[in-house]
Formats: C-alpha cells, structure tokens, sequence
C-alpha cells in the first residue's frame, strides 16, 4: 500500500468518526441509551421538576453540553454557579451553589432582596427574613466593593451592635442599631474605623451616646 493511499485511507477513517460523533446523539438507539434519566440536585430546592427535565430533556448523557447548561441554570438568579459531575451512565450530580439574602436595598426609591454582590434576587424564592438588614444605597451607582464593607462591618460587630441599618453616601458608611444609636464609618479607611470603634467599645462604651463617629483619624467624634 503506498503512502498517498494510506493517508487517503486515515483522512476517510478520521472523517468518518467525526461524522459518527456528530449524528450518533440523534439516532434512536444511542439517543436512548444514554438519555439523561436521573438528576440529583445538590445544594437547592428551588428548581421545579419542570425546570430540571425542560433544561435536560434535550441532552445525552455521553455527549452532555456543560457550557450550555449551565448558561440556562444561571438564568434562575438564586444560582451563583454550579458543577455538573456523570455518575454512570444516565445520571448525573448537578451541585449548585446557591445565593443568599443579604440585606433589603432601597436604591432610586426602589426596593429590592440582594446578596453579597448586590445581584438583586426574586422573593419568590425565599422566605421573607425580617432579621435581614435594611440598606440605604444614596450614591447614583451601586459600587459592590461597597456592599463588601458593609458586610465586613456586619461581621465584625455581630457580637456588639444590633445594627438594623445602613445608610451608604459617598465617603461613609452610617449604621443604625436597634437603640437608635448612629455609628458613622469611613469606607475609605474602613479597617481603622472599625479597630478604633472596637477599642473605643471597649474601654468607654456606647451606652452613654446616641452619635458615634469613627471616621476620622484622629479623633472620635461622639454626641450624647
């Protein structure tokens, strides 16, 4: 066999496995066989069997389209990502990781249920949460960087302060705890806003004042 014909023969046989690739997941036989038949859902409870089976109802198991898939799952906006893993053959893991309520933002007179990020979630699929914080967004645009201090000022006083609200404007962070008291942060400098705070806690207390600013740098500034 020459060498002309040998590689005429290896391009026919690569040409033809491509093709078999191709049109093997619409043939009855490989379509049914591996069809996707069980879905395990891991880390939600929002989807609908409606949803799994319209989104996989199309897929084989063998030639399973992940890009796809998880571009329909992120339409649902619980979703923050998700893996998809076979198990054998006609069953698979779908893992999601899920968003959760962070804070109730009131932004342009509007408001909404966000995470983390401040992607804003639908409240149909969450119960409502009265503990959930309220946060005052008045700058023109919604800076996630922000929305990050806030919930490093939450988590550093969880301990300390009862803070129902957040009122954001421009340089500072301004929270409202329970008894009415108004505890004044810098964004810019946030770290040592909160460490003078949690000194400031420590050796004076809060009980005495109903003002209590922490952003500037070299003094706190208080109001009974």
């Amino acid at each position: 066999m020459s060498k002309r014909t040998k590689i005429i023969l290896a391009a026919f046989w690569i040409s033809l496995c491509a093709l078999l690739g191709l049109f093997s997941p619409t043939i009855p036989f490989v379509k049914e066989l591996f069809e996707i038949k069980t879905v395990n859902v891991k880390g939600t409870d929002k989807f609908t069997e409606k949803d799994i089976r319209r989104i996989f109802e199309k897929e084989n198991w063998f030639f399973l389209d992940k890009d796809r898939i998880k571009q329909e799952l992120k339409k649902f906006n619980f979703v923050k990502d998700v893996e998809i893993n076979r198990l054998f053959v006609g069953s698979l893991d779908l893992i999601v990781l899920e968003r959760k309520p962070f804070a109730y933002m009131y932004y342009r007179r509007k408001k909404y249920l966000i995470d983390e990020e401040g992607t804003a979630l639908d409240p149909k699929y969450y119960k409502v949460d009265k503990k959930l914080p309220v946060l005052i967004y008045n700058d023109k645009t919604v800076d996630k960087n922000k929305l990050k201090k806030v919930s490093l000022i939450k988590e550093s006083f969880k301990d300390l302060l009862d803070i129902k609200k957040f009122y954001i404007n421009k340089s500072q962070i301004a929270c409202l705890t329970s008894d009415n008291r108004n505890i004044v942060f810098s964004i810019e400098d946030l770290d040592k806003s909160i460490q003078r705070a949690k000194i400031f806690i420590k050796k004076v207390g809060i009980k005495k004042f109903k003002y209590l600013n922490f952003s500037f740098e070299s003094m706190v500034v208080v109001r009974r």
